[in-house]
């Protein structure tokens, strides 16, 4: 039996005004073990978050994205073992499924010789999420920036300063602004140019350290505005986070989980946040972070 353990970290996208462009990778991870076996079955487990959501079967994303590398390659197993082990919560802005479906990939390859390069494997995974701003955080590490290309995606990553943030995710069961049918078709030309100055400036500041640059470069106009206002209590939250000495404030992807960057105080951000969310009935959870570095992380058992 060949086995393989791929760990592959969240992703914040977005980063603010970097819509479908920015990924900042964070130390809070999935692991996944896959097995090859000799016995015809395709085998799903998962434990932690997801747990009674995600499929135990072939659409799994786990095991979804290894058989189309299978079918890439025209070969298959005779039987695949997969047990996910999550500690990213799904669908509240934190590219779970897209962290599975990298880590399908990356295994599946690992376990017939690796005949995909890396780069090879995020365009596959961002063809099959349809997130390779996330993609390229998760399997590079960092903050990936990525565009689309004439033929395949450009991306690179940048390495950033050390950095922690503050991770909260409210219990809100009727958010559903993630649905792209929540935004406009077409904004105004002062809206995209305010996006792209701030998205450069949001790079810049995260690469040098730079708090007083990511204060300012960290507002949004193109989708944060049509989705906070879903989120109970959000403005208030940015303001308790802000006064704990948070330096901005920002949506995780489409949220509802939100991020906020400090250099110090985390856990009196943590208890900020709690409390205003609390101020509107609403619970959350929260975690301090750092940002990670790696990437996706590889363990081969013979």
């Amino acid at each position: 039996m060949h086995k393989v353990n791929v760990s592959v970290p969240a992703v914040a996208t977005n980063v603010g005004p970097g819509y479908d462009v920015l990924g900042l990778a964070l130390n809070l991870r999935n692991t996944i073990e896959m097995s090859l076996t000799s016995e015809n079955d395709l085998a799903v487990t998962v434990a932690g978050e997801g747990v009674g959501t995600l499929p135990e079967n072939y659409y799994n994303p786990v095991m979804t994205a290894a058989i189309h590398l299978f079918q890439q390659l025209e070969q298959a197993p005779a039987g695949l073992t997969v047990s996910c082990h999550n500690r990213i919560p799904l669908d509240v802005g934190l590219s779970a499924r897209t962290t599975m479906i990298v880590g399908g990939l990356v295994g599946a390859n690992n376990l017939v010789g690796s005949p995909f390069l890396r780069v090879d494997l995020i365009q596959m995974a961002a063809e099959l999420s349809g997130r390779p701003e996330a993609v390229v955080a998760a399997m590079q590490g960092g903050l990936g920036i990525c565009a689309t290309g004439s033929e395949r995606i450009l991306h690179r990553t940048v390495e950033v300063a050390p950095l922690r943030v503050v991770i909260a995710l409210p219990e809100v069961p009727s958010y559903e602004p993630r649905l792209r049918d929540d935004l406009p078709g077409e904004v105004a030309l002062a809206d995209a140019v305010h996006n792209i100055g701030h998205t450069a400036l949001v790079i810049e500041a995260l690469r040098t350290g730079d708090d007083d640059l990511l204060a300012q470069a960290l507002q949004d106009r193109l989708h944060e505005p049509h989705r906070r206002s879903h989120i109970p209590a959000y403005d208030a939250v940015v303001a308790a986070a802000k006064n704990a000495g948070a330096v901005g404030v920002t949506l995780c992807g489409a949220g509802p989980a939100v991020i906020a960057f400090a250099a110090a105080n985390h856990q009196l951000i943590e208890t900020a946040i709690q409390g205003a969310f609390q101020e509107a009935k609403i619970e959350a959870r929260t975690w301090a972070m750092g940002i990670d570095t790696q990437g996706v992380v590889i363990s081969v058992v013979e």
